[in-house]
């Protein structure tokens, strides 16, 4: 007996027996159990993943001298010659080879007829996409409408190129590609059974090279045999397929890990000893750093292709992710630029090469786990930068040596500045104003400073700080700045100012500020105070509330906008007993409604009152939002606003008076227009449009709110 191919042998004869495509069979055997046949079936997928097969089991139950059912028995004569590939009643249609309308048209004459031997009289059309558009159309009305005995199955590749004609007519089910967990388990149990001797590493190439077909991989296995000489291992496979060794992309990988130049040009010399392809090799590179990167972000789905899921796993905790992004985006790159290199091996070393001179070096390791409070490197924001302003009480002790330094300079400044006075004058840190000692332990530490300070600080050696020091202080902003009374910064601004003050004018003496017509926010700076003022008032340092410190020893908020202070007065409220229709918009504004019954509210008018009924006209342009439950939540809202029940009566109609809706649009419109004619007032805008040929886009222009 001749040799019998290994796909032809261990074919599927039952469901049963079916590897994969659970989806498909689950369907198929519930529709036979249940009696619930389709009469077309339309079976699509990639080659070799069991359209033909299934579509023969299905002719086989729906054929067996048993009955209908899942499980046909396989040993009456029906059973067998579907088997055998020679039943009378199962029309297998070679689709690519007979595309012609007039095959199509011979076929279908004898649809009419009933089944010679079997229950069905089954048309397996395979590769049905090669019909021709006439063919297709010849084939429409019976397809749709077949004879009760006739079942259509048909097969193909390529659905998109159905019409959808045919499409709608059938049952159709896609079948999936085998992974290769499952084809290596299936070829497992097939050379179990042939007896052949096999490696488990030889199995996973040969289920990766079949890329998703069952009978490819069957195709694969009979030649592996065949090239070892009856037995199958790895060595012999990926010389036979012409991969590239695995281990070889691994040791490049680890060379890349360690920054090891040496070690990942002794990986390709290796490689290059079996003439492999580099273009192959850089994309299994690029497939493992690939594998690696979904292992990082997602360990139980990393994939087991290659049966190295463990070695996956490992590279994935040794190498950060960084790395391996980066190495994912070199390796791209340098495959798009392979072809440009004058030697394939020598693209691949420079792409590698490119990997370790990119990558970052002398840098310290970036964490995978979130970092800590505090050691972040981002940006802090500004409440935060200024609470570290702040000093705490535990911190006073730790920061007395840097703050004795700066009240030395400020205490220079000040004498430097004050030797021209008849009388001496004290300090601000020793005399701190009673805002500021009301705070507990506010000012302990300014005025500990100055005991500690040395005789020699008034030398004339202290004259140029000081010196230097009054430029800075004149480009100060004059924008108030929180002030904490803990700071000694304080003392070293606040009481040089005042001291000096009757000397000579302060640097922003001579500016001209400009003219702003809101509200100005009084700054802490000290201006020429008065030739009476008692020395020691001049030289106290002026704390404004913008830089008093508060009850809890932290900043005073922020003074407000100055739109702040235009708020929106509260409306009084209006008694039932005087609501009038010229009051109707007031008591309006004092409702709590919403949606739509606020704007039915909006556009009505007030008619009369009677006692506590009142009577609404609704804008009949308006009406077609009103609906009769609004005229009870209109009563209900308006029972809450006067405290007492009251009824509410709508009528659409013709409205003569101004309702709140118009009067509010009404008082937007002169808002808008006081601000349109302020805007063409203004000396700024006038300049522009004088000397520039600005032009004022008047619809831009909104009033204040």
């Amino acid at each position: 007996m001749s040799y019998q191919v290994l796909a032809r042998k261990y074919r599927p004869r039952t469901f049963r027996e079916t590897v994969g495509q659970e989806h498909v069979l689950q369907a198929l055997i519930n529709a036979l159990d249940h009696n619930r046949l389709h009469h077309a079936y339309l079976f699509t997928g990639t080659r070799g993943v069991g359209k033909t097969t299934i579509a023969r089991i299905l002719a086989k139950c729906l054929n067996c001298e048993s009955g209908v059912s899942s499980e046909p028995c396989g040993q009456c004569s029906a059973c067998t010659e579907i088997a055998e590939n020679r039943f009378v009643d199962l029309i297998e249609v070679d689709a690519a080879s007979r595309t012609k309308v007039e095959d199509t048209r011979e076929l279908l004459e004898n649809v009419q007829y009933a089944p010679t031997r079997g229950r069905y009289k089954v048309y397996l059309i395979d590769e049905v996409h090669m019909l021709s558009g006439h063919s297709f159309n010849a084939l429409l009305k019976t397809l749709e409408e077949p004879p009760p005995h006739v079942k259509f199955l048909l097969a193909t590749t390529d659905p998109q190129k159905l019409p959808v004609t045919i499409l709608s007519r059938c049952l159709q089910f896609n079948l999936k590609n085998m992974n290769p967990e499952r084809i290596v388990q299936h070829l497992q149990e097939i050379l179990e059974k042939e007896l052949v001797p096999f490696e488990a590493s030889a199995l996973w190439l040969l289920g990766r090279s079949a890329d998703g077909s069952m009978r490819d991989a069957m195709s694969l296995t009979d030649q592996a045999i065949a090239y070892g000489s009856g037995k199958i291992t790895e060595a012999e496979v990926r010389a036979m397929l012409g991969t590239i060794d695995q281990r070889a992309i691994y040791e490049m990988l680890a060379a890349l890990a360690v920054q090891d130049g040496r070690a990942l040009l002794g990986a390709v010399e290796q490689m290059s000893e079996q003439a492999p392809d580099y273009a192959a090799a850089l994309a299994e590179l690029l497939a493992l750093l690939h594998r690696i990167a979904i292992a990082q972000a997602l360990p139980e789905a990393a994939d087991n292709s290659h049966g190295d899921r463990d070695k996956v796993l490992e590279l994935a905790q040794q190498m950060p992710p960084e790395d391996i992004q980066l190495f994912y985006q070199t390796a791209l790159l340098g495959r798009r630029d392979l072809p440009l290199a004058p030697d394939p091996r020598a693209g691949l070393e420079m792409v590698l090469l490119r990997m370790l001179a990119f990558k970052p070096q002398g840098l310290a390791d970036i964490p995978k786990k979130a970092l800590p409070q505090g050691a972040s490197d981002t940006p802090a924001s500004p409440g935060e930068r200024l609470a570290e302003q702040i000093p705490k009480p535990a911190q006073a002790a730790e920061t007395q040596t840097a703050q004795t330094a700066e009240a030395t300079q400020a205490q220079a400044a000040e004498q430097t500045m004050t030797q021209g006075a008849s009388e001496p004058t004290p300090t601000a840190a020793s005399t701190p104003t009673p805002e500021a000692t009301d705070q507990p332990g506010a000012l302990e530490e300014p005025a500990q400073a100055p005991k500690s300070v040395p005789d020699s600080v008034s030398s004339p050696a202290s004259e140029p700080a000081s010196a230097a020091r009054q430029p800075v202080e004149a480009e100060l902003p004059k924008t108030p700045e929180p002030v904490h009374s803990e700071s000694p910064k304080v003392s070293e601004q606040a009481a040089p100012a005042a001291s000096a003050a009757a000397e000579e004018p302060p640097p922003w003496a001579d500016e001209e500020v400009p003219p702003f017509d809101g509200p100005y926010q009084s700054a802490p700076t000290a201006r020429a105070q008065p030739a009476d003022r008692a020395p020691n008032e001049a030289s106290a340092p002026t704390t404004t509330p913008a830089a008093r410190p508060n009850n809890t020893g932290a900043a005073a908020p922020a003074p407000e906008p100055a739109n702040a202070a235009r708020a929106k007065p509260a409306v009084p409220k209006v008694a039932l007993e005087e609501t009038r229709p010229d009051n109707w918009a007031q008591v309006y504004l004092g409702l709590s409604a919403t949606g739509l019954l606020q704007s039915t509210a909006a556009n009505c008018v007030l008619v009369g009152r009677q006692g506590n009924e009142l009577n609404f006209m609704l804008d009949e342009r308006h009406s077609a939002i009103y609906d009769e439950n609004q005229q009870q939540r209109l009563a209900d809202v308006l029972s809450d606003y006067f405290g007492e029940p009251v009824r509410v009566r709508i009528q659409p109609g013709t409205v003569e008076a101004e309702t709140p809706a118009a009067q509010a649009m009404r008082l937007k419109e002169e808002s808008r227009a006081e601000a349109l004619e302020a805007m063409k007032r203004d000396p700024i805008v006038q300049q522009l449009v004088e000397h520039f040929g600005a032009t004022l886009r008047e619809d831009t222009v909104q009033p204040l709110e």
